[in-house]
């Protein structure tokens, strides 16, 4: 087989966490040539310019595409897309690469993979089929998936999914997802090293606050659930809550600025940080008490701790959770509850017997073996399956 060309464009630093291990897997692979653009809040000072932990973890970037990111309103984001698509038809046309793989159900993908469409270049897509039914993500994942050739997705129930939604049986694969490939990989960081390094106290007990935008709901009422989570937490004795910002979405700024005061009035009990970057992220999952938020980590990474997760609204309605995870909605007068719940012997003795819904760590080992296998052919062109 010629040596094929795969493109991975990644335009968040959550996105990057998940795609670094397709990215390892491929690197060096004397049958792939691997082209990495980066975008987005990637290359944004507001975001940390995460950038530059691709660059630490020895990979290069071939092109980087200045969207001009603004999240403060929808209009901005929307502009933002435009330049987006501008920056990835040049790319295209000087990389000319024979497949572009993406991950997800971020907005940035809608520009991108619709550039690609219009230049021929085929899509394989990586955790189709999902339903989250408290954001947008569903309508841009859905797309993305209808533009697709090939299909990556995160678990059987998607995978059947994405069958019923008319894709060929024989371009989806069920591989797990990435999440599950990061928690396996990543080495173990010890926490007395993460309690130097981020000034925590060490007996205390770490909640993990990870909470994006529901871009469904209104941004004051976001801003308004933050802040009672925050009070909430400020009013529970013998933890400290340690917080990543929210992402690129449209209210992120806005949460991060509740965050960011919360840590001002009370830094030995808050503490705020841009990122910390996928390995420590996964390290500070391992040594928390629990973690509290809406991110997708709590279902994905969190089982393979197993981690205690406080899921909070509608933003991750519709996937599949294990019995590591309590889902509630915004009223935290009970938080308290919750965390005493944790330490009860009976949820203990419950929480050893998760398992993993999302796999077994090997997803990014499978995506590489598949995409080799069916580009050993000319991809088949796009139509629409049906059983009857």
């Amino acid at each position: 087989m010629n040596k094929k060309k795969i493109c991975l464009v990644t335009a968040a630093r959550s996105e990057y966490g998940l795609l670094k291990w397709v990215i390892q897997e491929m690197h060096g692979d004397a049958d792939i040539k691997l082209q990495l653009i980066v975008t987005g809040s990637h290359l944004s000072e507001k975001f940390g310019f995460t950038y530059r932990e691709i660059e630490t973890d020895g990979y290069d970037i071939d092109e980087k595409v200045d969207m001009r990111l603004n999240i403060f309103n929808q209009k901005e984001i929307a502009v933002s897309m435009g330049y987006c698509a501008i920056g990835m038809a040049e790319c295209f046309d000087r990389l000319k690469p024979d497949l572009l793989l993406v991950l997800g159900d971020r907005y940035e993908l809608l520009p991108i993979c619709s550039t690609a469409l219009l230049m021929d270049v085929p899509i394989a897509h990586i955790s189709g089929g999902d339903i989250t039914e408290g954001a947008l993500d569903d309508q841009v994942r859905h797309s993305i998936s209808k533009m697709a050739t090939l299909h990556f997705p995160g678990s059987e129930e998607s995978a059947k999914r994405l069958v019923n939604m008319g894709e060929y049986p024989e371009t989806v694969l069920n591989v797990g997802e990435l999440g599950v490939d990061g928690f396996r990989m990543t080495p173990l960081i010890a926490k007395t090293v993460l309690a130097s390094e981020y000034q925590l106290n060490e007996n205390a007990k770490w909640v993990l606050l990870t909470y994006h935008p529901e871009t469904k709901i209104s941004l004051e009422r976001n801003k308004e659930v933050v802040i009672r989570l925050i009070e909430s937490m400020d009013r529970i004795d013998g933890i400290q809550v340690i917080m990543s910002y929210a992402n690129a979405d449209f209210g992120g700024e806005v949460i991060n600025k509740v965050l960011e005061d919360a840590a001002l009035s009370k830094p030995s009990k808050f503490k705020v940080l841009k990122s910390f970057g996928y390995n420590r992220y996964i390290n500070m999952m391992r040594h928390a008490f629990c973690m509290v938020g809406n991110s997708s980590s709590g279902l994905f990474e969190a089982p393979s701790v197993p981690l205690p997760v406080i899921n909070i609204g509608n933003r991750q309605k519709g996937r599949m959770t294990s019995v590591n995870v309590i889902t509630i909605d915004s009223d935290f007068k009970t938080l308290n509850e919750y965390f005493d719940l944790f330490l009860s012997e009976s949820f203990r003795t419950n929480l050893k017997s998760t398992i993993n819904p999302y796999g077994d760590g090997y997803a990014s080992r499978r995506i590489k073996d598949a995409i080799k296998s069916k580009m050993e052919q000319p991809l088949i062109k796009k139509g629409f399956y049906s059983k009857s």
